[in-house]
């Protein structure tokens, strides 16, 4: 038996049951099990518009071109817009054309992310984004949308469970409403330190005055360095989030209100000082010192390989209008020190949206017509497949798109992390914890024993995974039969978020003359969970290493420690 060590979720003890001689837990020595050649398709959405802007609806495959890394590629999935606000505009079209494989009902699932940056938000403004993004919650949720409303305030929250209900979704945006938001404490540190620059002991020529310059200096920095980790661990949280939509099905958007994140953290203090008093700061050495730049590209390479789309409200009220739009240099009646500020922070939503074929969005009278820009976006994407050349090689690939009909323009994602299997296998099991199991062509089930108090606040509580041995694929080694299994566990926590994910692989030998017994059998697999009290599911992927077949299952753990 042995000791594995996991971060999120506690210590496992892992031990693999099986009745000898049918089965032994051990490592051969021996020429290594051959793993099936994994077949790959990367599906790509394109969102595809005439020189009205509206969407253009009957484009066919051989009218798209498809690059991955500047090398054309052919297709092996196509899927027209289908369902949605353009259904009864695509079935009055030619018929939509499909090619093999092109996901089923899967793709036609929507599902909506509200991704609540309260770290960065004004309350004012908040505000009027959640009034107006309740309407169109409440009609999109007729159309079969399934949401998810998340807030992100020092820590992760999920508000709502991912929901068609109208009523929880709409509890969960009151919620939101009255919540105060660590934005706005921001912005009052900001102006306090603004104010102090003004003062008299600051523009003295005088060794109080150097003093007070030093004094401001330090307390830029102090107010830098608490906004980069707060911000960094806000951004740490999203890249992790990202990752666990992978493993939900279907098209997946996540709409992002914001202020914005700082791309150059306290960038328009460290002007400032800088125009106050020459000489005293290193401006450009503050910009890389304090720069969230290459963080905010990791979100978006993340939700690449996420197959996520990314839609950003700047929630700042009536930044992008006309005059103040991000092209003709900042927001109306601003000073240009808050122009800075503002212009910092638009650059998040921009890279997130357009990095991920989405669009950035302004809390002006117009959201409402943005807000239906973006579900027309999820409802008249065409979905390009192709197999490419290669899987799980860790590495980010470039995509282009463009279709060959004069006047159509398309927008797509930059490109996707290319995951290797392991981390697939992560995916699926934190995305069931969010949308519940899927597939389970394995027969897998997991059984839960029997709780012991462990502490104040923890439980151990013993868990067996099963799995139908018929289901799995066992390759002649000698005078064995072997194969390869591995078991990946995630647990929504007592605070809603998903647990890092846990994973072990174990070798499976079956001496050829008992390989017809072993088929009839279920092979077992002990953990022991080391649990806090209110954590809620469980999550266990059991993935044929051979076979590259994968099952999931969700539990509830409905466990009480036990009393001694």
């Amino acid at each position: 038996m042995r000791t594995i060590c996991a971060r999120a979720l506690p210590s496992i003890v892992v031990a693999v049951l099986f009745a000898p001689p049918l089965l032994a837990q051990e490592r051969s020595a021996q020429k290594p099990v051959t793993e099936a050649v994994q077949v790959h398709v990367v599906n790509v959405e394109v969102f595809a518009t005439g020189k009205d802007g509206l969407p253009v609806l009957d484009l066919k495959a051989g009218e798209f071109e498809l690059r991955e890394d500047g090398r054309p590629v052919a297709l092996s999935n196509f899927l027209a817009p289908v369902g949605g606000r353009y259904a009864a505009a695509v079935a009055k079209a030619e018929a939509p054309e499909v090619l093999p494989s092109a996901g089923g009902s899967e793709e036609a699932q929507r599902t909506l992310v509200v991704f609540v940056d309260s770290l960065n938000l004004q309350a004012v403004g908040r505000k009027m984004v959640l009034d107006r993004l309740g309407d169109f919650l409440d009609e999109r949720l007729g159309d079969g949308w399934r949401v998810l409303l998340v807030e992100y305030d020092r820590s992760l929250r999920l508000v709502t469970p991912l929901t068609g209900d109208r009523a929880v979704v709409a509890s969960g945006l009151e919620a939101l409403r009255t919540r105060t938001t660590e934005g706005t404490m921001t912005g009052m540190a900001k102006r306090k330190i603004l104010s102090d620059m003004g003062r008299p002991p600051a523009t003295e020529n005088s060794e109080a005055g150097e003093e007070a310059r030093d004094e401001l200096l330090r307390a830029i920095e102090t107010f830098a360095e608490e906004q980069l980790r707060l911000d960094s661990a806000m951004l740490d949280a999203l890249e992790r989030f990202v990752d666990g939509l992978a493993g939900l099905p279907g098209r997946k958007a996540v709409l992002f209100v914001s202020d914005g994140v700082p791309a150059r953290v306290a960038d328009e203090l460290f002007r400032e000082y800088q125009a106050r008093f020459p000489g005293r700061s290193e401006f450009f050495q503050t910009m890389t010192r304090y720069s969230l730049t290459s963080s905010l590209r990791e979100v978006t390479r993340r939700a690449n390989a996420s197959r996520i789309t990314f839609y950003t409200i700047n929630a700042r009220p009536d930044f992008g209008l006309e005059h103040g739009s991000p092209e003709m240099g900042g927001a109306p009646n601003e000073t240009p020190l808050e122009t800075i500020a503002a212009m910092s922070r638009e650059e998040s939503l921009v890279e997130f949206a357009a990095g991920t074929g989405g669009l950035p969005l302004y809390n002006t009278a117009s959201l409402a017509d943005g807000l239906e820009t973006m579900a027309d976006d999820l409802d008249s994407a065409y979905l390009l497949g192709y197999t490419p050349d290669h899987f799980g090689d860790g590495k980010f690939h470039k995509l282009s798109v463009r279709v060959t009909r004069p006047g159509v323009s398309v927008r797509c994602r930059q490109g996707y992390l290319d995951k290797s299997p392991e981390q697939r296998q992560g995916d699926r099991t934190t995305g069931a914890l969010l949308a519940g199991g899927n597939d389970n062509p394995l027969g897998a089930r997991v059984e839960l024993g029997k709780p012991v108090r462990q502490g104040k606040n923890k439980v151990e509580v013993p868990l067996t995974v099963f799995v139908r041995a018929g289901t799995l694929t066992l390759l002649e080694a000698g005078a064995n039969h072997e194969g390869k299994v591995s078991v990946a566990i995630a647990v929504t926590k007592f605070n809603g978020r998903p647990s890092e994910v846990h994973r072990e692989s174990f070798p499976v030998k079956v001496p050829t003359q008992h390989a017809e017994a072993f088929r009839a059998t279920e092979a077992s697999f002990t953990f022991s969970l080391l649990l806090q009290a209110g954590d809620r599911d469980l999550a266990v992927t059991v993935r044929d290493e051979v076979a590259g077949i994968e099952s999931t299952v969700v539990t509830p753990l409905a466990i009480e420690p036990e009393k001694r």
